[in-house]
C-alpha cells in the first residue's frame, strides 16, 4: 500500500490489493524457481505484501523493504511482529539482491530512467532479475493519480522504453485488471479526466486515508470482488505466457539485468 493512502498498518485490505499480491506471487515463485533469494522491495509501504511473499519463497530467503517515507513512527508500527527474515529501512539498503521489486514506484519519481539505472547499478546482482508494474494508459490520467502524486501513467512502449535505457531485457510482460480499467474509463466519461502537473510532489500530503484505505465493505462483497479480479489475473496469466498483452489498468515487466 501507497504510504499516501494510509497513516497506519491496515489489516483490512483492498481487493485489488489482494488479487494483485496474488498475482504476482505466482510471477515470482515462477521466476526464482525454488531457490533461497535475497529480494528487494523498493517503496514497500506498510510491509504487507513482503509479510505475504515471505513464507511462499524458499527457506533461508530474506526481504528488505526500503521506502524512504517510512519515518521512525511508521518504521516502529509496520516492524511490529515483522519476521526476522523481513527488514526495513528508510536508508539506503545493504549489499546485492537476486530480486528487485519495483512496484507501482518508478511514476512516482521524476526521471524513470535514472531510477531504475541507479537501482540496478547499486543493488541488482549479476544475472538478477527485476519486476517493475506502473499505472497503464495515459488516456486514463485521473484525478486519483494527481492524489497519489503520479507523475506520469504507462503504455507498454513506454515501459519498455524506460526499462530498457536503464539496461533491463524483458523477459514477460502483461496488462493486469482489465476490468477495473473499463471502470476507470466510465469514471473519466464522468469528470474525472486529469492532466499530469509539472511538479506533483509539491501538492501538501492529504490528512485523511485515501485510495486503497477507504475500502470498508462488507466481507462477503470483499470476497467476491477478490474472487473476480483473482480469477481474471489467472486469464492475465495465461495471455502473458503466450506472448498476448491485455490492456489493463496496470501494466508490469519481468526483467532481467543486461
Amino acid at each position: 500500500m501507497d504510504l499516501v493512502e494510509a497513516k497506519g498498518f491496515s489489516q483490512n485490505r483492498h481487493p485489488w490489493e489482494m488479487a494483485r499480491a496474488a498475482f504476482f506471487d505466482r510471477v515470482i515463485l515462477n521466476a526464482i524457481s525454488g531457490k533461497p533469494v535475497r529480494i528487494l522491495d523498493v517503496g514497500c509501504g506498510d510491509a504487507w505484501f513482503a509479510r505475504q511473499l515471505l513464507p511462499r519463497v524458499a527457506p533461508g530467503s530474506t526481504m528488505t523493504g526500503w521506502d524512504i517515507a517510512l519515518d521512525e513512527e511508521r518504521l516502529a508500527v509496520f516492524s511490529d511482529g515483522l519476521p526476522p527474515a523481513i527488514d526495513l529501512t528508510r536508508t539506503d539498503p545493504q549489499g546485492l539482491f537476486d530480486l528487485i521489486l519495483c512496484m507501482d514506484v518508478i511514476e512516482h519519481v521524476p526521471d524513470d530512467v535514472e531510477f531504475l539505472s541507479d537501482l540496478c547499478q547499486r543493488f541488482l546482482s549479476r544475472g538478477g532479475q527485476l519486476l517493475c508494474t506502473v499505472p497503464a494508459w495515459p488516456s486514463l490520467f485521473s484525478t486519483h493519480d494527481v492524489t497519489l502524486k503520479h507523475f506520469r501513467r504507462y503504455t507498454p512502449a513506454m515501459g519498455i522504453k524506460a526499462l530498457t535505457a536503464a539496461g533491463l531485457t524483458a523477459r514477460r510482460t502483461g496488462g493486469l485488471f482489465h476490468s477495473l480499467a473499463m471502470v476507470r474509463r466510465l469514471q473519466i466519461a464522468r469528470g474525472a479526466r486529469a492532466e499530469p502537473l509539472d511538479d506533483p510532489l509539491s501538492i501538501p500530503a492529504s490528512h485523511e486515508s485515501v485510495g486503497l484505505a477507504t475500502w470498508n465493505a462488507p466481507k462477503v462483497i470483499t470476497g467476491l470482488v477478490t474472487g473476480v479480479l483473482t480469477a481474471e489475473g489467472l486469464v492475465s496469466g495465461a495471455a502473458s505466457r503466450l506472448g498476448i498483452e491485455l490492456p489493463g489498468l496496470s501494466w508490469w515487466a519481468l526483467c532481467t539485468k543486461v
